[in-house]
């Protein structure tokens, strides 16, 4: 059997959302806009970065109307918006991330993304980290290149559970001897399902998960990464290392 690494993307390696970055594109191009973007966007944002709202709050705000202004608009325009997207954003990651995904690649194991992001965001993320599969959430588009507005779902905890059989079935991964990288209760399966689970800057609701589950307690690696220091704890004694990288 083959050994594999499961990494959430947003939050987790990247340290904004492929998402938002997009919805930042199709802003600055005036494909959303001026009541979505400010009226009904910005007061929310703005509560998030005042640290009065919660990130969830805002990026469902977003997400919702990036779904909704994205119908109709052509396939090939959206994908090279999200080739600029790769090209600006690709190296700001986490250090931590960056580090694990080397160091997992070169001892031989499978590297898999599952994000909430868009597919065609995800992909191209993927293929710039030699990622040997990527799962994003499904954009439908009709036959004729058009953006749908129906998407499968890849943000929740789930869904993430179905991707990981799929793949776990596909190339033949002993999940036991595996790794899964997250930051959020979205990604909470993937991290249950292995022998070597990472939560990376996780949200306080997946750490409460995480606290009152005794098996994740036992041999789960917490890392927060600020500045030029990483963090380490360790839930079962309580405890706290740091070291500068």
């Amino acid at each position: 059997m083959n050994r594999a690494a499961f990494f959430d993307i947003d939050g987790t390696i990247f340290r904004n959302s492929l998402l938002v970055e997009h919805f930042k594109k199709l802003v600055k191009n005036n494909d959303i806009d001026y009541d979505y973007r400010v009226k009904d966007v910005k007061p929310i944002y703005d509560e998030y970065d005042h640290r009065f709202g919660e990130y969830d709050e805002y990026l469902l705000a977003v997400t919702k109307i990036y779904q909704n202004k994205l119908v109709g608009i052509d396939k090939d325009y959206i994908n090279s918006l999200a080739d600029k997207v790769i090209i600006e954003n690709k190296d700001v990651v986490y250090r931590i991330a960056r580090n694990e995904l080397k160091r997992l690649k070169s001892d031989g194991y499978y590297i898999f993304f599952i994000s909430g992001s868009p597919d065609f965001l995800v992909d191209k993320f993927g293929k710039y980290y030699h990622a040997d599969e990527s799962i994003g959430t499904n954009y439908v588009f009709d036959k004729n290149g058009k953006f749908t507005g129906k998407v499968k779902p890849m943000w929740d905890s789930e869904n993430k559970k179905k991707s990981l059989n799929y793949l776990v079935k596909k190339y033949d991964i002993d999940l036991k001897n595996s790794f899964a990288f997250g930051d959020t209760n979205g990604d909470f399966s993937m991290i249950s399902s292995v022998g070597n689970p990472v939560a990376i800057n996780p949200s306080f609701e997946f750490l409460e998960n995480i606290s009152s589950n005794d098996n994740l307690r036992n041999k789960i690696k917490i890392y927060i990464e600020r500045k030029d220091v990483l963090y380490s704890f360790d839930l079962i004694n309580e405890s706290m290392k740091f070291k500068k990288f």
